[in-house]
């Protein structure tokens, strides 16, 4: 075995990666509207354009976005991450009850959610072209 080749691992570059945050206490829907302001940017204009909004379902989506800026420097990528796609799942929903006129109750659902944001390097928005 002295004259076997000797094998060389190359790295991988890392060209897309996945960001969840998980029992987020905002309804889905209120984190959707939000979230579909920044799909397709780069990810601090992304932020940029959040801090401003003037819904409070942006803070979930910020932080999310600042998590995946920390994942990504752990990786060691250094070009700017673009968001790809942004999916926001229900979660379970905590259910408690309201008292209501002659001792009746109503239920009321506090809805959960999760988010997962897909980042790529490659700008999704840029068209490439096409051979014919």
């Amino acid at each position: 075995m002295a004259n076997a080749p000797i094998k060389t691992i190359e790295k991988k570059t890392v060209t897309e990666m996945k960001v969840r945050s998980r029992f987020i206490k905002t309804a889905p829907d209120k984190l959707r509207f939000v979230s579909k302001i920044a799909l397709g940017k780069e990810v601090n204009e992304a932020i940029n354009v959040l801090t401003f909004f003037p819904q409070a379902a942006r803070r979930p989506l910020i932080s999310v976005l600042k998590a995946g800026i920390s994942q990504a420097k752990d990786k060691n990528i250094t070009a700017p991450l673009y968001i790809k796609a942004v999916a926001v799942d229900e979660g379970p929903k905590l259910k408690r009850r309201r008292i209501i006129h002659q001792g009746r109750a109503t239920s009321i659902l506090k809805r959960m959610s999760h988010i997962t944001i897909y980042l790529t390097v490659d700008n999704p928005t840029k068209k490439s072209k096409v051979r014919k």
